[in-house]
């Protein structure tokens, strides 16, 4: 596999003028001119043996580990050996992905663009999930120090969350080491950055634990269990049908996570 990457410096955030207003105890508001850091936002069409296969809407950094992320947890790829290279242009807005076998795409599409769950029945997400003849993850082992350390190192470290406001963050460990952290106004995004850093650098997904600032719906359990993650983390919620799927196919799923406490809602 070959990976060309020809981007360099791509701008991640803006500056504007805006006004800050404040209300005042006398309930006057106040404006004050001042300048702003606003999240780049990118788009980004990706091709696979030619022909157009995806669009995102991301953040214009680590784009070939978001096209391989992306690639393997929706399920373009079962390995990266199906992959002959994968090229992304100068501006960042083409990505061209060779495979050697016929393009198939996906029975579960995503609002293109968003990532988003789209409005609709639920039901036919997992009933997809199923077709895709998705395999239970072997039993695996986790501390619960692990997950506070990448929750601490997403606080720690989301350094354009820092400065806009506007991005989620993702943490990887692999074998209880902090091995990635992604950030990007995606929080698919940014799992499928972290899961493409690790194929990339031959890590075993098996042995990851994988944090999201983001709420951990269906589609992103999906990810995890494609991709063989075992364990999936968030200090936000779950829906049920994330509890759902996590239950079905042995994938520990762990919700909240704040201070010194989290809830389990799959897994042991």
């Amino acid at each position: 596999m070959k990976i060309i990457n020809e981007t360099h410096s791509l701008n991640l955030k803006e500056d504007f003028s805006i006004e800050r207003l404040r209300l005042q105890a006398d309930h006057q508001l106040i404006g004050e001119k001042m300048t702003d850091l606003v999240i780049v936002e990118h788009h980004l069409n990706a091709y696979i043996n030619d022909q157009l296969a995806f669009k995102l809407v991301c953040t214009p950094e680590k784009l070939d580990a978001l096209v391989m992320g992306f690639l393997l947890s929706e399920g373009y790829i079962e390995n990266f050996a199906e992959i002959e290279f994968i090229y992304v242009c100068e501006s960042g807005e083409r990505v061209k992905v060779q495979l050697n076998k016929p393009l198939v795409l996906p029975e579960i599409s995503h609002d293109t663009g968003s990532n988003s769950i789209s409005c609709g029945n639920n039901q036919k997400i997992r009933q997809a999930a199923y077709k895709k003849s998705l395999l239970p993850l072997p039993v695996h082992d986790w501390s619960h120090e692990t997950v506070l350390m990448l929750a601490n190192a997403c606080n720690q470290n989301a350094g354009l969350f820092a400065e806009t406001g506007g991005t989620h963050c993702c943490a990887m460990s692999i074998a209880g080491e902090i091995a990635f952290i992604c950030e990007d106004i995606g929080r698919h995004n940014a799992v499928d950055k972290a899961i493409g850093q690790a194929v990339m650098a031959e890590q075993n997904l098996g042995e990851a634990i994988l944090f999201t600032t983001g709420r951990i719906p269906s589609d992103m359990v999906i990810k995890a269990i494609r991709s063989r993650i075992p364990v999936i983390a968030s200090h936000s919620a779950p829906t049920d049908e994330a509890v759902l799927l996590a239950r079905q196919f042995n994938l520990t799923l762990i919700g909240f996570v704040r201070g010194k406490r989290m809830n389990l809602y799959a897994g042991k």
